[in-house]
């Protein structure tokens, strides 16, 4: 009898990317806040801030944990970021 594929949750697809997220960064180097806004945490909090939001990647699963697709950061820069669309497009730019 075949195996039907197994349906991963949200929950359980962000944690897999996340892991592999932290081996790519750690392989560069990037090991603190790349955005260093006013009031930056530096290598405190850190998380991942996506590109697009996270319904965007819904329906492409493979880029969540991709490089291009994330910069690392601390809590308020990552605040910062997710509130001024223009910004988060300039450092996108910028750093990937």
């Amino acid at each position: 009898m075949a195996k039907l594929p197994v349906k991963v949750s949200k929950v359980k697809e962000w944690a897999i990317a996340r892991n592999k997220l932290k081996i790519i960064y750690e392989e560069k180097g990037i090991t603190s806040c790349e955005l260093h806004f006013k009031g930056c945490w530096r290598n405190n909090a850190l998380s991942f801030a996506h590109k697009h939001l996270r319904i965007w990647y819904y329906s492409r699963p493979h880029l969540l944990g991709s490089f291009k697709q994330t910069l690392l950061t601390c809590i308020p820069c990552h605040k910062i970021l997710d509130e001024d669309k223009e910004l988060k497009e300039k450092m996108f730019k910028k750093l990937r």
